[in-house]
């Protein structure tokens, strides 16, 4: 059987998929290894059902359209545009020509490696836009859409119940760490910013604390609203003793250097060179 390679990366392929729903797909022509001939075209998509055709130009744009609910797009700003057919028009109405949206965006015009757009009211796209107004093709693929059967499933089932819940809350309350010399386990959360590392800590502690709580500051932002390295033992309830583990909680990882924590201070806090604050 012929194998066939995508020239669409898989960031790409992903975004038009979410475009299209919850869908596979296959690569069913590629003009590069078929032809850009009409007949080589219809030979391998007539009778495929949804069909999402890809062009690519000479000056880098990826554009296209879907056949089922029938639109076009390009990829701007690097992420999927969609352009809407109006109603009355289809897709490859001309089952003898090569594909076309609307009898207005023809691909693979008269068997050559071109895209022409002659005009009409299908569809009000600017060209310059949707592929930079290169007509000229370096590669044109068409894909079978499919719906996909496969559901996104959890890493791991939880049976979450009072009863299940009450035992966990037992279970930590009755810890004992493994060495007699360590009186409670310290938990390094580490994170990029806006993790939830401190919304973490404050869930823990408003679940023993049977009320809600902010202890720790929280929140969204584009850099760390935690500043301090912090170390957070928590109560069994007001009043009550100390849990056998602290939280303790760190500045958010960022991108650029000297913001956020720095790798090195990892190594610092692990080996307890780090007070609290």
């Amino acid at each position: 059987m012929e194998s066939l390679t995508s020239d669409l990366t898989e960031e790409k392929s992903k975004q038009l998929r979410a475009l299209l729903g919850n869908v596979e797909l296959s690569l069913l022509y590629k003009a590069s290894v078929h032809g850009y001939q009409a007949s080589d075209f219809h030979q391998r998509c007539d009778g495929q059902g949804p069909t999402l055709l890809v062009a690519y130009n000479r000056s880098g744009y990826i554009f296209g359209g879907y056949t089922s609910d029938i639109f076009l797009f390009s990829f701007q700003d690097k992420i999927p545009v969609r352009i809407k057919i109006n109603s009355g028009h289809h897709a490859r109405l001309d089952d003898a020509g090569g594909p076309n949206f609307g009898q207005q965006l023809y691909f693979c015009y008269k068997n050559q490696p071109v895209v022409l757009n002659q005009g009409g009211n299908a569809f009000n796209v600017n060209t310059a836009t949707m592929y930079g107004n290169d007509a000229q093709l370096t590669e044109c693929e068409v894909y079978k859409v499919e719906q996909s059967n496969t559901e996104e499933k959890p890493w791991r089932n939880v049976l979450w119940t009072a009863e299940r819940r009450a035992e966990l809350m037992e279970m930590i309350r009755n810890h004992k760490p493994v060495m007699t010399s360590v009186s409670r386990v310290r938990i390094l959360m580490i994170g990029p910013v806006g993790a939830g590392k401190s919304s973490f800590f404050n869930s823990i502690n408003s679940i023993f604390m049977s009320r809600i709580t902010s202890k720790a500051m929280s929140g969204s932002a584009a850099t760390s609203l935690t500043t301090q390295f912090r170390t957070y033992p928590v109560k069994d309830g007001r009043g009550g003793k100390l849990l056998p583990f602290v939280l303790c909680d760190t500045m958010g990882l960022e991108e650029q250097s000297g913001a956020g924590l720095d790798i090195e201070d990892i190594s610092s806090i692990l080996q307890g060179h780090v007070p609290d604050r």
